[in-house]
């Protein structure tokens, strides 16, 4: 397999992964957001704080 497939795979993996919305409640609040929102407020929030 070609490097340039490899990475292919390895970035659909992660856009897949991110696209997941996990199921979790606290409270009455459940979760109707994908993985992709957290990580991109993380981000946010890291750049903030630095």
């Amino acid at each position: 397999m070609s490097e340039e497939k490899e990475s292919t795979l390895t970035l659909e993996g992660v856009l897949s992964w991110l696209k997941v919305t996990d199921s979790w409640a606290v409270g009455s609040y459940q979760n109707k957001f994908p993985r992709l929102v957290y990580a991109i407020l993380g981000i946010l929030l890291l750049l903030v704080l630095i």
